[in-house]
């Protein structure tokens, strides 16, 4: 039952919250959503704008209770990060939408927009890798691990931060999700399989 052993890597990867260099690259996609808002509204804060806002500004936004109030946090939101307010137009912002569009192009899958998978939420943080590589993958017959390496000298991304040297992704199922290096929670096996005794 290979199906079985894909989606229990993807249960233990997902609970762990597992994130490449850095941590974890998202906070729980639950926990970031907004039922009290209507479609447009109640998943914004899924994705990188959350590696963007500050914890208050988090809750004040899941305290929200309708849709106008949401869009007025969503323009303040921004006019707060204005590099250059006397300007028009925010470059921020700019960036942001721009890279988010390109995310949704380049990492959608399994029915998620590429801009709240943990690739795009990366992608959108500080743009593209300076190169791509694969690793063997950690799970006998298993994906392989895609590695995106950003250089010692990057330059700090939307969040005002340098990025990790390196992110690790796996696929787990029908989505590509974070990985760490040696993180294992148990055997991965279906538990159909009784584990090899040591």
């Amino acid at each position: 039952m290979p199906e079985r052993g894909t989606a229990l890597l993807l249960l233990a990867l997902l609970a762990a919250g597992c994130g490449g260099g850095g941590g974890s690259i998202s906070l729980s996609r639950a926990k970031l959503t907004n039922p009290f808002l209507g479609p447009e509204y109640t998943a914004w804060l899924v994705g990188a704008v959350s590696r963007l806002a500050t914890p208050q500004e988090i809750q004040e936004y899941l305290a929200l209770k309708d849709d106008g109030q949401a869009g007025a946090f969503i323009e303040a939101f921004w006019e707060r990060r204005d590099p250059a307010p006397e300007k028009p137009g925010n470059p921020l912002r700019d960036a942001f939408d721009r890279r988010s569009a390109e995310a949704d192009r380049l990492y959608s899958e399994a029915g998620l927009l590429g801009r709240r998978t943990d690739r795009g939420v990366l992608y959108i943080l500080y743009g593209p890798p300076q190169k791509v590589d694969h690793e063997v993958s950690p799970v006998p017959n298993g994906p392989p691990v895609e590695a995106w390496i950003y250089g010692s000298g990057s330059p700090a991304g939307l969040d005002g931060r340098r990025p990790a040297g390196v992110y690790r992704f796996i696929k787990a199922g029908d989505v590509t999700v974070s990985y760490t290096p040696g993180f294992r929670t148990g055997p991965l096996v279906p538990p159909s399989e009784p584990p090899e005794n040591p």
